[in-house]
């Protein structure tokens, strides 16, 4: 029972970083394609990554 336990946290420790970029308004379009990737290989770092070369605005609107 202790291995499954742990097998749900590392699932959920690996799947966090990734639901963060989805919900997240900083990226859009092939650009948060971009970090999912990465974040799906590099899990921690890519979601460190992420929040620190995003701008935490987003992109600006094109008029």
């Amino acid at each position: 029972m202790t291995e499954v336990a742990f097998l749900i946290i590392v699932l959920c420790a690996y799947i966090f970083p990734i639901m963060i970029i989805l919900n997240s308004k900083r990226s859009q379009g092939h650009e948060k394609n971009g970090w999912l990737v990465g974040a799906i290989f590099f899990s921690w770092i890519a979601l460190i990554l992420y929040f620190s070369i995003v701008p935490k605005q987003g992109h600006a609107k094109k008029k």
